[in-house]
């Protein structure tokens, strides 16, 4: 018998991401989340994730001591303690597929029963399409100060769908803790945020939406700038590029378009902002400067370059806000999980 795992009230968050259940350890939606030892299991032998075969409920384990993120994509319908709404991904082809996908943050020795599969994809759990990404939590980088930069889109204002350790990606890895996500049509301008030399540019991937192989395909342009720093604009359209590696750019020149491609629930433009190439470089935080001052970006909140903006207003009339310093039952095993690396990209 199953036992109960109820959850407490989640954190709230600023982005809409379609087909996208996060959980960072208990959630509303969840069927429920305990530690290993209260719910009669021994943390030895343990999978990953099980689905199990008569109840069809999908549940993850962490056996280890450390807290870690599950993010999972399965073409099947699911409800947890509602109906879960799915999402959609492109492949190579063009084709569309149905899907949906979960973020799941579990605590050290600790199950969480995420949902119960519906459907005729679920008829079989051994055959049923998973995909899995599993990851042990980084502390977050340190807190930096002191860079600002020219606003990267052109036009606006757009929603800043993930700040600084945002829960859909941002929170699991220092190199991407302080990124910002903001959502923007397919094809919006990139501008450069500062003078420099582009160092890398990825246009050839076509891939997009929630299916978790899609954290390791992405294209992006990047610019080690004019004060040492490295910054990537990330998830642009395919061959979209107006610079090559080498290439001297300009504040505000046309760097490519945005686009939706890799792990996207969204259109949307990722920038973040490095002190080496490194591939595991921290990230580090950054803000944005105009004539009359500098703001920074807020998850949930809609910016343009003059500032922050109210939502639909014209770049023109924006009202600018500027800051200073500125879980026991027959399974189904999935084998061995993917490990991320420092190649994944959100």
């Amino acid at each position: 018998m199953r036992a109960s795992r109820s959850p407490r009230a989640a954190r709230p968050r600023g982005g809409d991401w379609p087909g996208c259940h996060v959980a960072h350890g208990a959630a509303p939606w969840i069927l429920g989340l305990q530690d290993l030892q209260s719910a009669g299991f021994e943390s030895e032998d343990l999978p990953d994730i099980s689905i199990d075969p008569e109840d069809k409920v999908l549940s993850v384990f962490n056996s280890t001591e450390e807290e870690r993120c599950y993010c999972l994509s399965l073409a099947a319908a699911a409800r947890g303690r509602a109906p879960l709404r799915p999402g959609q991904a492109r492949k190579e082809d063009g084709s569309i597929k149905e899907i949906i996908a979960f973020v799941l943050v579990l605590p050290a020795k600790s199950v969480m029963d995420v949902c119960k599969l519906r459907g005729p994809a679920a008829k079989d759990v051994l055959t049923l399409e998973l995909q899995s990404d599993i990851v042990t939590l980084q502390p977050p980088p340190p807190l930096l100060a002191g860079f600002s930069y020219g606003f990267p889109l052109a036009g606006g204002p757009f929603l800043c769908s993930q700040g600084h350790g945002g829960k859909l990606t941002h929170f699991a890895h220092p190199s991407t803790f302080y990124a910002l996500d903001f959502d923007c049509p397919v094809g919006t301008a990139v501008l450069a945020m500062e003078d420099g030399t582009v160092t890398e540019v990825r246009q050839s991937d076509t891939v997009s939406g929630i299916d978790v192989r899609n954290f390791f395909k992405w294209n992006q342009v990047t610019v080690k700038q004019s004060d040492g720093t490295w910054a990537e604009y990330v998830h642009v359209e395919a061959n979209s590029a107006q610079v090559g590696v080498g290439s001297q750019v300009r504040r505000g020149q046309v760097l490519a378009r945005s686009g939706d491609v890799g792990f996207c629930p969204t259109a949307h433009l990722h920038v973040e902002l490095h002190l080496s190439d490194e591939p595991k470089a921290p990230s580090v935080p950054f803000g944005f400067r105009t004539a009359q001052g500098e703001f920074r970006c807020e998850e949930g909140k809609w910016y343009a370059a003059e500032g922050e903006c109210e939502r639909g207003a014209a770049p023109e009339h924006a009202a600018c806000v500027f800051f200073g310093q500125v879980r026991s039952c027959s399974v189904a095993k999935f084998g061995p999980s993917h490990e991320a690396t420092s190649n994944a990209h959100p």
